[in-house]
């Protein structure tokens, strides 16, 4: 019986082989080149989930390839075919616009160029339905012989031959997979900072229309940091590829390397002005989270998610917050800190205890309220859905920028105050966040700890939806 079925494979394949030729065949119509595209995998299955994601692929890089040798060299059609002699992608080309050669020679090129070229087949029929061949002969995908003599010789066992050819395959996806993350992961946390800054107007805050309750930086200052700090996101994000270890917590130092040239680009890009530094402490803790989340489960699981940032700054507070003495050169966190104890804690405490106030507070309220995709929103339907998260977090948050430069009755008055301008916020009634907005500016207070929550709560949010189970 098994031989049998083998048999009946084999007859299929011959039959989709020859059916595939006459309908190339069928298609030139005599004023067409025709390319086709497909894997050169021996035995059998021809095609399973794994072969048709990496074609995929291949497609993809193949027409980047074409269109960026020349824009005007496109195909003119496109076919895409699954059969029993698998998957395969036909292109058919304007013998006025490209010879059969130039075909070829841009078909071999690609293959040579293309990191799993071995194993990708472009052939190419001119328009009369002669196949077109340079005369090289392709490479075994083992060794360096040619591979024709390889197949005859019997040099490889076909069952080494396949699974060398799927191994190879699949670290391809997966590590295009993870680069997809890194890139993903690092321009949304950029996002988080725009969607943050470009909101307007914000109580005592730097926005497009106002520079707040500051009066050293303004919305182009933050345009400025933006951009020479994000690149550093992609190398978070690569470490947490990187690193293999269990215990993360050893590894907080190296992110925090990579935090402190973060803090020199927005130095120089600033003149000196601290526009960040918050934002670059929690969101490059978020960048290696979320990167490590989703390297682990393949979407972004939340709880997980907060779990790993407690397990990276496990014991934060008490070594740089608690430990601190009065003849160190203290930061602003630490002279608070001394003065108001954990109701001061800022960003650390914060970070040590997974982000309560994003995860249980901030997120819900963003994720209750948004009925689409964030980046589907007019800018005026963004506005009105942060706007009550910013609020929710102002009215919550023990910001340590309040503290230090006021006092902790005035960062009390100042979350009663956001309190109400929630409850009438979402009572349609806008007039006290405009009152609030007009008293922070005047009496110069700036939540910039609950602004660098709004950007880490954007930030989830957008991966929330990237990375979706």
């Amino acid at each position: 019986m098994e031989i049998i079925k083998e048999t009946e494979i084999f007859e299929s394949l011959l039959l989709a082989r020859e059916a595939r030729q006459q309908y190339k065949l069928d298609l030139l119509q005599k004023q067409y080149h025709l390319v086709s595209l497909q894997l050169n995998i021996p035995g059998l299955p021809k095609t399973n989930d794994i072969l048709t994601a990496f074609i995929k692929e291949v497609e993809a890089d193949f027409e980047r390839y074409i269109v960026s040798l020349n824009a005007n060299n496109r195909w003119s059609n496109k076919q895409v075919l699954t059969d029993a002699a698998g998957d395969a992608v036909i292109y058919l080309f304007d013998k006025q616009q490209l010879s059969a050669m130039e075909l070829k020679a841009i078909t071999e090129t690609f293959e040579q160029s293309f990191v799993l070229g071995r194993i990708v087949d472009l052939d190419v029929l001119d328009a009369d339905g002669q196949p077109v061949s340079s005369g090289k002969a392709k490479v075994c995908f083992i060794c360096e012989h040619a591979a024709e003599d390889c197949r005859k010789t019997k040099r490889h066992a076909i069952v080494d031959v396949r699974r060398s050819m799927e191994e190879a395959i699949d670290n391809y996806l997966r590590e295009l997979r993870m680069k997809e993350v890194v890139t993903k992961v690092a321009s949304i946390a950029l996002q988080g900072l725009l969607y943050e800054v470009s909101l307007s107007p914000k109580p005592g805050l730097v926005c497009r229309q106002s520079s707040g309750a500051h009066t050293d930086m303004d919305f182009t200052t933050f345009l400025n940091s933006s951009a020479v700090i994000s690149p550093y996101f992609i190398e978070v994000c690569q470490l947490a590829i990187d690193f293999k270890g269990k215990d993360v917590s050893v590894i907080l130092p190296r992110i925090k390397q990579i935090g402190l040239k973060m803090e020199d680009a927005m130095f120089n890009a600033t003149n000196g002005i601290n526009t960040h530094k918050g934002a670059i402490f929690l969101l490059a803790l978020s960048c290696f989270a979320i990167v490590r989340v989703v390297n682990r489960y393949g979407y972004f699981k939340i709880n997980a998610f907060s779990s790993v940032i407690q397990q990276l700054t496990r014991g934060l507070v008490q070594r740089e917050l608690c430990s601190a003495r009065e003849d160190d050169v203290l930061t602003h966190g630490q002279q608070s800190f001394m003065k108001y104890g954990l109701q001061a804690a800022g960003a650390r405490g914060e970070a040590e205890q997974g982000m309560p106030t994003v995860l249980h507070h901030s997120l819900p309220c963003l994720n209750n309220s948004i009925d689409k995709k964030l980046k589907e929103c007019t800018d005026t339907e963004v506005h009105d859905l942060l706007i009550p998260v910013l609020l929710k977090l102002i009215s919550l948050n023990n910001d340590t920028n309040v503290i230090y430069r006021h006092n902790a009755v005035m960062l009390e008055e100042l979350k009663a105050k956001a309190k109400q301008a929630l409850n009438d916020w979402d009572n349609n009634r806008r007039e006290t966040y405009t009152d609030l907005v007009d008293w922070c500016n005047d009496m110069k207070i700036s939540p910039g700890g609950s602004a660098d929550l709004l950007a880490v709560t954007v930030t989830l949010h957008l991966c929330q939806t990237e990375f979706r189970k």
